[in-house]
Order: structure tokens, then C-alpha cells, then sequence
């Protein structure tokens, strides 16, 4: 599934991808393991194979002496017997806690509601997946569990529960909490984008198909579809898992969309991956601890992660961010492309090194609102004559060519990026597609694209053909400088046309509300954090015209136009055969469409860059979020 991301945090996104998050540091305090809970988030992990078949702020150094946690308080019982070993890897040595800063705070610790960077940050350490996908290598992986199956026909698949696993409370993890998550995710009561990734269509009342799920025994549960999906075991397997024990009861009471929020009383929350939440404060910290119960083992047969703590610094902003990294408040960074030359240029006298990862498989995007709704008092969501311009094809298109995104790259990217023309990055080799339309500055271009929907410019301003002058706000989160600097280009870009656009920066979890609850805004600026695996079947929540992440004009009953009904039909084809030739048609007219009609115009995307402290092992970022710390399980610091 993509997430709305700040494309060099998340994860960043998504966002996206997501698609991050912000803060000061106090004085840093001696934590006792705690036994918690809560539910699923995606951990990717390092080369690995199963081992069953199948602005100033204050600061504090963190890089100095810490309080150990002792030895035997490091985990619980012994390591499952289904235990995950991770391989191609150094050994490394116990304790310490690593630091992070993210540009935001985060809005939930409920996996299910989670879809922006700066819950993610925290959730993906919190929660594994079932099945997963390893960054490292690129290519699929067992999680929680040990294997799955499918049958001829695609329709049926099978998966299998690692054996001995447990919850950080040391609560046998089973189908029961399988079984039980899913059923929240299908409550149409509970708003949440992991719903969409599921949605297989509709029958011929118009009803939404979704596949059944059935528990078989403790450890083995299956799914049945209605039409076959050769990808689904990562749908069936990633979506978000919570133990039923803990919050069966709050759903029953109708209680469900209030747990799990970032002011709970965190010794209730539990999680299944390598890290749980055990200290929260406002603004400027989250401190996670090593999950005791945790399923992975290294080659040695030593359990992980080798971590005491993981801590997340949330810094106002990536300046602030970058500022706190080269001070050595925090030991990850994830570079971006303006502050690259800066860093590799203290790198021989540091204590850090920085790696190049090229082009970023996230993306950057301007989209207008083009909700035709009304909101319950009547009023609609989009101003009626702006709703009347954003809804031309003609008007969007015109926008394309006018803003000069080579500008963006040179002067808001350092020369770090490069203009993207279709809906994946080119850092997508398998799937991305250089045959869609693309949207040279060209500004005769774009005035004659208005000028053959009726607008006319008088005295320097762009008026339409009932002589109302064109001006809208343009809207982004305000931790992102180099985006509010995109705007910037962008409204003076848009000023040549004689259209006057407003920059509105808002804190990113003012930005998401507005993106989904109150749909206040003309147009947006943000960007995708990209999905994992890096395939199109993982935009459903965005492409498909009922997703709640298509957010030009979502959760649609049926599509608004022929183009995204077209886009719903070859997003099913796509995901209905395993040939990649076949597939790979489907996804090429799917973003050609997408790129002719341009609900999100595509902008920019970066050359990613991570950095870390040389005393952190096992540092192998990945282009794919999180670049920096995908594999924190095993991660460690140097003595």
C-alpha cells in the first residue's frame, strides 16, 4: 500500500510514502523493559533465510555512555522454535540506544489508522507482517509466518504461522489475532486505507467483493478470493495484525477508533516486532525498547535486535533534523538531495559516512481537489468555480507545462533530481514507463490549453469565460522547506500564465486531516512514499477510483469517469496473471492514462542519500523505505 511520505523521511514516506516527524532532547533516563501491546506495521529485514523450511534546539549527546540494560533482563524465556535467522550479517554486540530525529509527531500508535510518515516511523519497528519483503535484496520474505501456499486456480491461499511466537506481553501470537484483525479492517464503521488493497471489485448489485478469510487451526489460517491475485500473499499477508487479547473488547464497545491513540497509557500497548513504545513526550521524543519476546535469531543463534532502545527525536523540520545528525545527537540521517555536497563534503573529517542510493522511488506531486461532493450541511467541498476549472483536463494540463520543474531540480534539489513525467520513478526499473505524455516548460503551450477552454488574460491576470479572475491556495506541511520552495517556483511559475496561487504551509498532520477528513484545500503539494514491494498492484489505495487514497476525489461508490473506471479494470487485469509481459501492458496504459488526464501532476523526484554514524554496524540502507534503518533488528553500535 503507498502512504502520503516526505519523500526523504518516512517513508518518508509515505507519506505517499508516505511516504516523519519532530523536537528537543532532554536529559535521557534509565528504561525498565516493559511488557506491551498493539498491532501490525511492516519491519523489513536484512538478507535473511527462515529457519523452518518453506532552527536550534536544545541538546543532548547521545553518543556517549549509557546505562546498560542488564543481560538478563535483555528478553524472555527462550528464542521460539520457529525462530527467523538472519543471515548475511555481522555478528553484533548488545545494547545502547539509537537515535533518530522525524520531522513530525506521530497522530496514532494504531496500526490501522496509521497512513502518514510520521506514525509509520514509529510503527513499522512495532509491528511485523506475515509475509514481507526484504529491501536488501529486493525480493519477498517470510515474517511472522514460516510459508504459504496457492492454489492452481490463484483463488485460495494458505499461510502458515511461525511456531512459538508471541506478543512483547508474551501472549502466544495466533490465527485468533489474524482472524480478528481482519475483521476490524472489513468493518465499514472503522475508515482505514489496508481495506483497499483487498478490494476485489464488485458483484452485480454493485456490492464491493472482498475475500473470505477462514481459520483452520492455531497456526494456519486462508483466504478465498473471487478473482485470482498472484500477489496477493503479500495483501494477505501485510495487512495490519493486532492481538485480539488487548483490544477485542474496545471494538466490541465501539471503542476501537479511540485506542491505541498517542496519549494511551503505554505499558497496554504490544507489539510483534523488534521494538515497542514505552515512553512518549509531547513534541519530542519517542523511546521505544527492545521487544522481549522477539522471533529472530542471527546466524550464532542470538536472539534480536541487539538495540536496548530506539529512540525518535521529532525535530520541526529536516534542517532541524540534518542539525542534530551533525552535531551527533542522533546516528541515522536520511540525506536529502540539497544537503547532499554538504555532507560528502565534512565526510573525511567526520564521523559519519554517507552513502549514494541514486534516484528515489519516491515521488512529488501537485494535485488539485476535484471533489464533486457536498459536506452534510450542504456547502461544497470545492468552491464551485474553482471546482468548474480544476475539473478541466485542459486547465490541469496547462499547469503541467507551466511549471519549469529543470528550476526545481537546479535550485530546490541542488541538481540532485530530476523532472518526472509519470505516476512511478524511474528508480522503478521493473514497472516504471517512459511512453507516457510528458509536460516540457512551455509556457505557449500552456496559454493555449486555456485559451481553448475560454480563459483569457487581461492586464497581466488569467481570467475564465464568466470573467472571474483564476487564484487558488496551494497547501503543503510546513517541516518540508524544500517543498514550501517547490510552491515558490511553482506561484511565480504560475504568475507568467497570470494566475495568482497562495502558499499555505500547515503542520503535516493539519495537511492530512484537510487531505481526508475536512477537504479544505484548492491544491496540494506532497508526495508518494512508495509501496513494498515496489509493484503497481500496491497502489490500489490510490489508483482504484473507490480507494480512500485516491485523493483527488476518493472513496468513490463507482468511478466518477470513464478514465479511472478504465483504470479500475486494468488495475484487476494486472494483478490476474503471472505473466510480467502481460502485467507490464496493463501497468503502461494504467500510468498512460494517468499521466493524459493528470489528477496528481507529477513533479520531481530526488537522488536519495543516507548517512551514518561509522559506529552503527550492519548500516546497509536500501533506496526502499526506510532507507536508513530497515534492518534495525539487526543493527548495532560499536564499542
Amino acid at each position: 500500500m503507498q502512504h502520503l511520505s516526505d519523500p526523504i523521511c518516512l517513508y518518508g514516506s509515505w507519506a505517499e510514502g508516505d511516504r516523519c516527524v519532530y523536537g528537543s532532547i532532554s536529559t535521557r533516563c534509565t528504561l525498565v523493559f516493559l511488557k506491551l501491546t498493539l498491532v501490525l506495521a511492516t519491519v523489513f529485514l536484512c538478507c535473511c533465510t527462515p529457519s523452518s523450511t518453506s532552527p536550534a534546539v536544545s541538546k543532548a549527546p547521545i553518543l556517549d555512555a549509557q546505562v546498560a540494560v542488564p543481560e538478563k533482563k535483555r528478553f524472555e524465556g527462550e528464542a521460539p522454535k520457529g525462530a527467523f535467522v538472519v543471515e548475511d550479517m555481522s555478528i553484533g554486540t548488545y545494547g545502547g540506544r539509537l537515535a533518530l530525529a522525524s520531522a513530525g509527531a506521530p497522530k496514532t500508535f494504531n496500526p490501522l489508522l496509521g497512513n502518514e510518515s510520521s506514525s509509520n516511523a514509529v510503527l513499522r519497528p512495532m509491528f511485523s507482517d506475515c509475509w514481507t519483503f526484504n529491501n536488501g535484496r529486493q525480493e519477498e520474505e517470510p515474517g511472522l509466518c514460516s510459508s504459504y501456499s496457492r492454489s492452481p486456480d490463484g483463488l485460495t491461499y494458505t499461510f502458515t504461522l511461525r511456531e512459538g511466537i508471541r506478543w512483547s506481553d508474551g501472549h502466544p501470537i495466533t490465527t485468533d489475532d489474524f482472524e480478528f484483525s481482519y475483521g476490524v479492517l472489513m468493518d465499514p464503521a472503522i475508515p482505514n486505507s489496508d481495506r483497499d488493497i483487498f478490494n476485489e471489485g464488485t458483484d452485480k448489485h454493485g456490492s464491493p467483493l472482498f475475500p473470505e478469510f477462514k481459520k483452520l487451526d492455531s497456526r494456519q489460517f486462508q483466504f478465498t478470493l473471487h478473482r485470482p491475485d498472484v500477489l496477493f500473499q503479500y495483501a494477505g499477508g501485510s495487512f495490519s495484525v493486532m492481538p485480539k487479547h488487548r483490544w477485542e473488547r474496545a471494538y466490541k464497545e465501539g471503542r476501537f477508533m479511540s485506542v491505541m491513540g498517542v496519549g494511551m497509557n503505554l505499558e497496554q500497548l504490544v507489539g510483534s516486532g523488534p521494538f515497542v513504545v514505552v515512553r512518549y513526550e509531547v513534541g519530542a521524543r519517542v523511546v521505544m525498547a527492545r521487544n522481549p519476546y522477539y522471533w529472530k535469531i542471527d546466524r550464532e543463534g542470538q536472539r534480536l535486535p541487539y538495540l536496548d532502545e530506539l529512540e525518535f527525536l521529532i525535530v520541526p523540520d529536516h534542517s532541524a533534523a540534518l542539525q542534530r545528525f551533525e552535531a551527533g545527537d542522533t546516528h541515522l540521517h536520511e540525506v536529502r538531495a540539497g544537503d547532499y555536497e554538504r555532507l560528502r563534503r565534512r565526510e573525511s573529517a567526520s564521523d559519519f559516512r554517507v552513502v549514494d542510493l541514486g534516484p528515489s522511488f519516491n515521488t512529488n506531486y501537485l494535485m488539485f481537489n476535484l471533489d464533486a461532493r457536498k459536506r452534510d450541511d450542504g456547502t461544497l467541498y470545492v468552491e464551485d468555480k474553482k471546482r468548474d476549472w480544476f475539473g478541466r483536463k485542459n486547465f490541469r494540463k496547462a499547469i503541467s507545462h507551466a511549471i519549469d520543474r529543470q528550476s526545481i531540480v537546479r535550485n530546490v534539489m541542488g541538481g540532485r533530481g530530476q523532472p518526472l513525467w509519470s505516476y512511478t520513478s524511474p528508480a522503478n526499473r521493473r514497472w516504471y514507463s517512459d511512453t507516457t505524455e510528458k509536460y516540457p516548460y512551455n509556457l505557449e503551450r500552456a496559454a493555449k490549453l486555456l485559451a481553448d477552454e475560454g480563459f483569457k488574460k487581461l492586464d497581466g491576470k488569467l481570467y475564465d469565460r464568466r470573467s472571474r479572475h483564476v487564484e487558488f491556495s496551494m497547501m503543503t506541511n510546513a517541516e518540508r522547506d524544500d517543498r514550501i520552495k517547490m510552491l515558490n517556483y511553482i506561484k511565480q511559475d504560475l504568475l507568467r500564465l497570470g494566475i495568482t496561487a497562495h502558499i499555505r504551509p500547515a503542520p503535516f498532520n493539519q495537511v492530512v486531516s484537510a487531505l481526508r477528513e475536512s477537504r479544505a484545500f484548492d491544491a496540494i503539494l506532497l508526495g508518494w512514499g512508495t509501496a513494498i514491494p515496489p509493484d503497481p498492484a500496491f497502489s490500489r489505495n490510490v489508483l482504484f477510483s473507490g480507494g480512500h487514497s485516491h485523493s483527488w476525489n476518493p472513496a468513490q461508490k463507482t468511478p466518477a469517469t470513464t478514465w479511472e473506471a478504465e483504470i479500475d479494470d486494468l488495475l484487476r487485469k494486472n494483478t490476474s496473471t503471472t505473466e510480467y509481459d502481460e502485467r507490464k501492458k496493463y501497468s503502461d496504459r494504467m500510468f498512460s492514462i494517468f499521466s493524459d488526464f493528470q489528477p496528481q501532476i507529477q513533479l520531481v523526484v530526488a537522488h536519495d542519500a543516507a548517512a551514518a554514524n561509522k559506529k552503527v554496524g550492519n548500516f546497509m540502507p536500501s533506496a526502499l523505505r526506510p532507507w536508513t534503518h530497515w534492518n534495525v533488528e539487526s543493527l548495532y553500535l560499536k564499542n
